[in-house]
């Protein structure tokens, strides 16, 4: 015969109740029926019971859920009254026995959390709050990934695996990069009971990992407990990070509201190597943005008109597409690669017309190979960035310093007067008027061409290449800003050769 688990449960009960009832009533035996009217957690018990030629006593138990036999050879003990008929079987009156539930297993985790939650709060019931805290702030209460934590009416962390966070507030209580996970728990608890999910470390791994989390509030103490995942692999996965990093955001949009989750994913805390939250408005307003935040004039500012990367592509259009989600790529500067321009492929998602994303760069793109132009364009982006973030002298340390060079590629950069001020292959240039210098071997006067330029454009001309020593054809592209003259261009291969 097979038995449910809570028919195992209830047989040190079922012994109980064949000990209690001695005395059986008279009769022939009747057949068992359940009542209606049991609450979850109760079952109806009868037991029964004859006694064998030999001395030997049978008993069995029958339930709204099963039936069980043992046998007992315990002559001693009256179970019936002497006068009972051998071989026939006596009944008592109906009971009703409370059963516990069954423990979940552990594989079904969602199941597992809410029965360890539940758990913490009946210990808490029956043995009052310091000897449940003493317990629960003891390893004998781990039980594999799941712990308790705990928080008290002042939101003050009572209970914990980690001795360490045990007395800290929510709010000093974070995942990795500072993520709030602390007021996410107090935020999300509810007396039902509610779902939270946020980044922390996993204490048997050592590693961050996404935490799935079960809260309630009960009789002003806060509950909890979760088990961990696995996180994507930021280097065998990269996609499915970014949408992992996205749905994070979303989370503590969800649960702690516009005002924090702007506040944190405009901080630099918030970034993760290469990984960093934007979010804009549904007419392309940027409201956040982790590595463009200090920026002056970047958020509030509109992709509309300024969403072309150096490639010349213009993702505004299809990046305001996205509905409900979806991925878009483009080259944008890598903030884990010192703003080194690469192929963003970025997930958004719509929520509450706003687009939440972020991204992953494909380092193995070269642009200067790839596109040598969109290089150029980049290569004078980043010197503008400089100039805007730490100012003119900043700028010009590092574009007098041979060390921006890479190889053929440099930035130089002209003043309102025409002067070279920053030059990092020709030192000599600088201080020189470009009306002096600025006519190439075929007599291009390509100095006057980059005089005119008004706000950015192309000027092409032969100049000296510094990586071949070879005079070539060189495609400088040309940006204003600011009153001062940003350049940077590429080289055909091949010398040049006067026709």
């Amino acid at each position: 015969m097979n038995l449910s688990p809570r028919v195992l449960v209830v047989g040190a009960l079922l012994t109980t109740a064949v000990i209690a009832a001695v005395l059986f009533s008279v009769g022939a035996q009747r057949h068992f029926a359940a009542s209606s009217n049991h609450s979850d957690g109760e079952i109806d018990v009868r037991v029964q019971a004859r006694q064998t030629e030999g001395g030997r006593v049978e008993v069995r138990a029958q339930t709204s859920i099963g039936e069980r036999e043992w046998m007992t050879h315990t002559p001693d003990l009256r179970f019936l009254t002497a006068d009972a008929e051998f071989g026939r079987w006596y009944s008592s009156s109906p009971l009703t026995v409370s059963v516990p539930a069954p423990a979940p297993e552990v594989s079904d985790e969602a199941a597992y959390t809410q029965f360890f939650v539940e758990e913490a709060i009946d210990y808490y019931q029956r043995h009052g709050r310091d000897v449940m805290l003493a317990f629960y702030n003891s390893p004998e209460s781990v039980d594999g990934q799941w712990y308790m934590f705990i928080f008290d009416a002042d939101d003050i962390l009572v209970a914990h695996e980690n001795p360490e966070l045990v007395g800290l507030t929510d709010a000093e209580v974070n995942g990795p990069d500072g993520y709030p996970a602390g007021r996410m728990v107090v935020a999300a608890a509810s007396e039902a009971g509610s779902w939270v999910d946020y980044q922390f470390n996993n204490p048997t791994t050592g590693e961050a990992e996404i935490k799935h989390s079960w809260i309630v509030r009960h009789d002003g103490l806060i509950f909890g407990s979760g088990w961990y995942e696995d996180a994507p692999s930021k280097e065998h996965a990269p996609g499915a990070y970014t949408q992992s990093y996205v749905e994070r955001a979303l989370e503590m949009y969800r649960v702690l509201g516009r005002e924090a989750t702007f506040e944190y994913y405009n901080s630099t805390e918030s970034i993760d190597g290469e990984w960093y939250l934007f979010i804009h408005q549904d007419d392309g307003t940027r409201l956040v943005n982790g590595a463009q935040a200090d920026r002056p004039g970047w958020l509030g500012s509109n992709l509309h008109g300024s969403g072309v990367d150096v490639t010349g592509y213009d993702y505004v259009e299809d990046t305001l597409a996205i509905d409900p989600d979806g991925w878009i790529s483009y080259v944008f500067p890598n903030p884990d690669a010192e703003l080194r321009y690469q192929r963003k492929h970025s997930w958004l998602l719509r929520r509450d017309g706003m687009l939440f994303g972020s991204g992953w760069y494909d380092r193995n793109y070269d642009l200067a190979e790839e596109d040598p132009a969109g290089y150029s364009r980049a290569l004078v982006q980043t010197a503008i960035d400089l100039y805007d973030s730490e100012g003119r002298q900043a700028m010009l340390d590092r574009y007098n310093s041979a060390d921006s060079a890479d190889g053929e590629w440099y930035v130089f950069v002209i003043d309102g007067e025409g002067e070279f001020i920053a030059h990092p292959t020709r030192p000599d240039l600088v201080g020189e008027l470009l009306q002096d210098r600025g006519t190439d071997v075929t007599g291009f006067d390509f100095g006057s061409a980059f005089l005119a330029i008004t706000e950015n454009g192309w000027v092409s001309y032969v100049f000296g290449n510094p990586d071949s020593g070879r005079d070539e054809q060189k495609h400088t592209w040309l940006v204003r800003h600011d009153g001062l003259l940003f350049g940077s261009g590429w080289y055909e291969p091949g010398a040049y050769e006067a026709p």
